[in-house]
C-alpha cells in the first residue's frame, strides 16, 4: 500500500440506534484501542451530540492528513466532532502551548468542512487527556455554537 494512501474504516448507526457523543465520549476514550494501536478515531455528531458516525485510520504525519480523510469519509454533514488519538499520555504537567497549537490546527481542518471540533483526546493503554479541558478547564466542554442564520 502506498504511504500516501489513507485507509479509513468506520461505523454508522443503524436505524433506531441512539447514543450521544456528549454522554459516551469517555467510554470511547477508554475503548479507543479496540481499533488497534497508533490510530486516530473521530466521532461525529449533530449539535446536540447525537452520534452520526465514527471514522478511524492510522495516525498520519502530519495528523491533519488523517483527520481530513476521516472527515471526507464519514464526517460530511456533521455539526460536531471529537478526535481520539492513540498517543502517549504522561501524567503530570503538559505543554499547554503545544496542545493549544495542535488543537487550533485540528479545529481549522474541521471548520473547513463546517464541523466544530469539540475536543482532541489523547489516549494510550493507561491514560487519556482532554485537550479542551487542559487548555480551558473552566469553559463548557460541549461548546458547539448555535446554528446561525
Amino acid at each position: 500500500m502506498a504511504e500516501d494512501l489513507v485507509v479509513v474504516e468506520g461505523v454508522v448507526p443503524a436505524r433506531g440506534f441512539k447514543t450521544n457523543v456528549r454522554d459516551e465520549v469517555w467510554s470511547y476514550a477508554l475503548d479507543q484501542r479496540a481499533w488497534g494501536p497508533r490510530r486516530l478515531t473521530v466521532a461525529f455528531a449533530d449539535r446536540r451530540g447525537t452520534f452520526r458516525a465514527m471514522a478511524n485510520c492510522r495516525r498520519t504525519e502530519p495528523f491533519t492528513i488523517g483527520l481530513a480523510a476521516c472527515i471526507a469519509h464519514l464526517g460530511r454533514g456533521a455539526a460536531a466532532a471529537v478526535a481520539l488519538n492513540d498517543e502517549e499520555v504522561r501524567p503530570g504537567p503538559v505543554d499547554l502551548d503545544a496542545l493549544r497549537t495542535r488543537f487550533e490546527l485540528a479545529r481549522s481542518v474541521c471548520a473547513a468542512a463546517g464541523i466544530h471540533l469539540v475536543d482532541w483526546i489523547g489516549c494510550d493503554d493507561d491514560n487519556f487527556r482532554s485537550t479542551r479541558m487542559a487548555i480551558d478547564h473552566e469553559g463548557e466542554w460541549w461548546d458547539v455554537p448555535r446554528r446561525t442564520a
